[in-house]
């Protein structure tokens, strides 16, 4: 299920309070992950090329190997957890 199709079936699910949650927890990703979602992701933030890779990952358009796609399902789903949890970063 895609990024948006999650968020639109949680009303306490926002896509600016994901990325917000998935901005405190960058350090979490190695630098050579870093750098390959940069490159596919020319000219966005880290985090909403996260969600763009999330995507093809789900439409199977993804060019990450299958450890980097774990990654990227495993970092986006952890943040999800975190804010249906209420855990987010914006003062809940």
């Amino acid at each position: 299920m895609k990024i948006n199709e999650l968020i639109y079936q949680t009303p306490e699910m926002t896509e600016e309070k994901l990325l917000e949650i998935m901005s405190s927890h960058l350090s979490w990703l190695k630098r050579d992950f870093v750098k390959r979602i940069e490159e596919l992701h020319k000219g966005k933030s880290l985090q909403e090329a996260l969600l763009m890779e999330y995507d093809n990952i789900q439409d199977k358009k993804s060019y990450l190997t299958k450890s980097q796609r774990d990654v990227v399902i495993g970092f986006v789903g952890v943040a999800m957890i975190e804010m249906t949890k209420g855990n987010g970063t914006s003062g809940e």
